[in-house]
């Protein structure tokens, strides 16, 4: 009867030896792998901070322009005017003929004609129709705004000119080019043309 006792005394003592080793081997690797892991990790925490640290500049920057105040723009956008475009009615001086009779008026490359004889040029047909219904010889008021250290808004008497048209018809003459206010702003696109 001892023989079988022995042999599963021995059997008991090499899983009780194999479980042991087990869990000591498990403990020691444990622990050598933890300690191992931060020593890796330790030296080459530096080198990641170097490679993917972001330069704080550019934060500095972009909140120095959050500080400041908005702003306003020197001319509106175009899609904020979309909405007011058939009210508008004006039309930019581009050129103001030398010895014309805008010329001679005071009118500037660079004014805006808002009016013509106190009616605002949105109730106005075309600012060249204007020019055609009237007479070479005729009075005319232009209601101008003129930027410059302030923006001032004045009118400026015209007498106007002569000039023959396409068909060789004598014609009134502002002499100036202008683009109308909407084609200024992309909604109409328009090639500039003379006052006739």
């Amino acid at each position: 009867m001892k023989k079988p006792l022995i042999g599963l005394g021995i059997a008991l003592a090499v899983l009780a030896a194999c479980l042991l080793s087990l869990i000591a081997g498990g403990m020691a690797g444990g622990i050598i792998g933890y300690v191992s892991g931060r020593r890796a990790t330790r030296a080459a925490l530096p080198r990641l901070w170097q490679e993917f640290a972001l330069p704080r500049e550019p934060f500095d920057e972009g909140q120095e322009r959050w500080r400041q105040p908005p702003q306003p723009w020197e001319a509106p956008p175009e899609e904020m005017l979309r909405p007011f475009a058939d009210q508008l009615g004006a039309a930019l001086v581009t050129e103001v003929v030398p010895d014309g009779p805008a010329d001679e008026a005071g009118v500037r490359e660079g004014d805006v004609i808002i009016a013509v004889d106190n009616k605002a040029l949105g109730e106005l047909p075309d600012l060249s129709e204007v020019m055609r219904r009237r007479e070479p010889g005729d009075e005319v008021t232009l209601t101008v705004l003129r930027r410059g250290d302030e923006i001032e808004v004045f009118e400026i008497e015209v007498t106007l000119g002569r000039q023959r048209d396409e068909e060789g018809e004598i014609v009134a003459y502002l002499g100036i080019w202008y683009q109308p206010m909407e084609a200024m702003i992309h909604i109409i696109p328009r090639s500039r043309g003379p006052w006739d």
